[in-house]
């Protein structure tokens, strides 16, 4: 591989990984959370995010890797799908000067 194809490979994925690697601190903040229920467990949460970003190094827990992973990949997702269909008005029909008849 070309030095110049991984730089660019580097530039498109390096923002996904970027916030893959932040999220693994919104893993680790859940996982510190205390409560049971759903509802104490996101009260807990806002208690234990300081905590969890206060340390800008990646956590490396199974369960943190996980949850980057999963938010890297979903904004991957979003952004290939939303570009995807930027160039397509109007599904199905035909635009521009190509539409001759009425």
């Amino acid at each position: 591989m070309s030095k110049k194809k991984l730089s660019k490979l580097l530039a498109l994925y390096l923002p996904y990984v970027v916030i893959g690697l932040l999220a693994t601190n919104l893993g680790e903040a859940w996982r510190l959370a205390v409560g049971k229920e759903l509802g104490d467990k996101i009260v807990s949460l806002m208690d234990t995010l300081p905590a969890a970003f206060s340390n800008p190094l990646p956590s490396l827990h199974p369960f943190d890797l996980f949850i980057g992973l999963c938010c890297g990949a979903g904004m991957r997702l979003a952004v290939y799908l939303k570009g995807k269909n930027a160039k397509k008005y109007r599904h199905g029909m035909e635009y521009g000067s190509a539409r001759w008849s009425a």
